[in-house]
């Protein structure tokens, strides 16, 4: 069985220079979506993206890509009629999925191994975000695909290592991949008490406690926001009960290209991560193509810190 080298929660040295224009160009498309989703007058998004790119690019000298563009998003949120200009689309694919999930269950359920089909399926699910600005899949798309076998796989070793965990906690996503996220948190045994982290405000299409309540998440997990305004989750910046719940986890399960890039690089022999490689960045630090799913334990992924 996999295992990494030591329990601690703590990142490795180094970190490679982002400033080959890259995830400023991811950023870009994902700003002028978020202005023209939140309905920002079009006279004002050049100017203002042009700053936001700026500021963005000093933060990546120093901080992940989802901190660095923390403070961007923070003030465009302020700049909008409501909070969260997703709403509607988180609940179009919560909704969505949530009624046909009886049909995903039965396909599950009629799988070889319920658990890994389960997180196969919560896997692919990560493609449900539109913090890229590129097109994200339908209902119809995602389903086509769910249960496609990780390129990197270690869900056996995980699905191993469940019977003997006491607590599970699981840094949530996107809205709508909850949804699927919860195929697998129905299977835990009851002795497995499982924590569920969301975004405290709405963060692009992530998922806040309203997100997991509709899903369904609640009832099968404790629900727990991280403190953290941003797409990522980093030890030292979150709440201080969701930092007591890591620390007496048995297992944790990262989801998302969002917390990865917060998180890669940690040595921590209880963690995984479940993700899609979403961009060339990650593909070249996973040595995987773009559109690859991906459930790997820590200790397979590269040293490497954003």
């Amino acid at each position: 069985m996999i295992r990494g080298s030591t329990s601690c929660f703590s990142a490795s040295p180094g970190r490679a220079d982002l400033r080959d224009g890259r995830c400023l160009e991811c950023f870009g498309r994902g700003l002028a979506a978020f202005m023209e989703t939140g309905g920002l007058p079009e006279s004002e998004r050049p100017g203002l993206l042009r700053s936001y790119l700026a500021e963005i690019e000093r933060g990546l000298s120093g901080l992940p890509p989802p901190l660095a563009g923390a403070g961007v998003y923070r003030d465009l949120r302020g700049r909008f009629a409501g909070p969260d200009v997703y709403e509607s689309v988180k609940d179009e694919f919560t909704m969505g999925l949530l009624a046909i999930l009886d049909s995903i269950r039965n396909l599950v359920a009629a799988s070889p191994d319920p658990l890994r089909a389960a997180l196969a399926a919560s896997t692919m699910g990560n493609l449900l975000d539109v913090a890229q600005g590129r097109a994200v899949p339908s209902i119809e798309e995602l389903c086509g695909i769910l249960f496609t076998p990780p390129a990197l796989d270690d869900s056996e070793d995980f699905a191993g290592r469940i019977p003997s965990a006491r607590k599970l906690v699981v840094f949530g996503d996107n809205a709508g991949e909850s949804v699927l996220d919860l195929l697998f948190l129905e299977l835990l045994p009851e002795s497995v008490e499982a924590v569920y982290t969301v975004r405290p405000l709405p963060v692009m299409n992530d998922a806040t406690v309203r997100d997991a309540s509709l899903a369904g998440i609640a009832d099968h997990a404790r629900v727990i926001p991280t403190g953290l305004d941003a797409p990522t989750v980093r030890r030292g910046l979150l709440d201080a009960r969701l930092e007591r719940e890591i620390d007496d986890a048995d297992l944790l399960l990262s989801k998302g290209q969002g917390n990865l890039e917060g998180m890669l690089g940690t040595a921590d022999e209880r963690l995984y991560y479940s993700f899609v490689v979403k961009c060339p960045v990650v593909s070249e630090i996973t040595g995987l193509v773009e559109g690859s799913g991906v459930f790997a334990h820590s200790s397979r992924l590269p040293a490497w810190r954003f």
